[in-house]
């Protein structure tokens, strides 16, 4: 019986390691397949526009004052949070980078023009210096001057305009450590610096949107946390309590 038993361990180990390796397969099944659904319709519609829910999109545009801009942190933001007797639309899309946010924005306004945008967006520019720290320079240099941009459609047609910071991260997940160090918190720090200085508190306005999720303005509270790029409805709760006061000051200025 021994026998049999020391002659069976190995075949189990054997059927286990193929197993794993069967499961492990596919899963690099799905990933493969995944990424190459997302890369082919980027292809097709780079600026993502399928990636606002909206029956009647045009409609919306010209029925909505407020226009809400920007990536998944954005996306993601309940309106109903923000009370408003002025319509908002929310124009956020997941994994959205600053240059599709201006495109998406410049063709926006060939439909119709807001009275007041709310602009968040860098994190999915900055956290590719994650990957190559040497792509710091052009990366942000790029992200400012999509800013700049999006800053100048607002001011030819007087559009006022509401930057909010880019949100820091939360805890660390592990496999996100692989892409991701320091100098991706320094970019986040640098490029809100850089946003405050656009502001002139007359057609532009800045959000620190840090000073309420942090405690020691680099990571998100834990209370606000949903994972280490996303903040959740509690979060969501307290930016728009805060935000609203901004806006009803913005809308209601001669």
């Amino acid at each position: 019986m021994d026998r049999i038993k020391v002659r069976m361990t190995p075949l189990i180990l054997i059927c286990l390691f193929l197993l794993l390796t069967a499961v492990a397969g596919m899963a690099l099944i799905h990933i493969y397949r995944d990424f190459y659904r997302k890369n082919a319709l980027l292809r097709i519609d780079p600026l993502e526009f399928a990636g606002v829910k909206s029956v009647d999109f045009a409609a919306e545009l010209r029925n909505s004052e407020i226009w809400m801009i920007g990536d998944s942190r954005m996306g993601r933001w309940p309106e109903e949070f923000l009370k408003s007797s002025t319509k908002i639309i929310n124009l956020g899309v997941e994994g959205q980078t600053s240059s599709q946010a201006f495109y998406r924005f410049k063709s926006y306004l060939e439909i119709t023009t807001p009275s007041l945008v709310i602009l968040e967006v860098g994190i999915n520019d900055l956290k590719i210096i994650g990957i190559d720290n040497e792509l710091a320079s052009s990366i942000t240099e790029q992200y400012y001057q999509n800013i700049e941009h999006i800053i100048q459609l607002c001011k030819v047609r007087n559009i006022r305009l509401i930057l909010i910071n880019i949100f820091h991260v939360g805890k660390i997940e592990l496999p996100r450590r692989l892409v991701w160090n320091s100098s991706v918190s320094e970019a986040i720090n640098s490029a809100n610096l850089k946003l405050k200085s656009y502001c002139d508190d007359d057609l532009i306005f800045c959000f620190d949107a840090n000073a309420i999720l942090t405690a020691n303005s680099m990571t998100v509270r834990p209370e606000y946390q949903a994972d280490f790029l996303h903040i959740n409805t509690r979060g969501y709760e307290a930016l728009s309590s805060n935000l609203q006061e901004l806006i009803n000051k913005v809308i209601n200025q001669n």
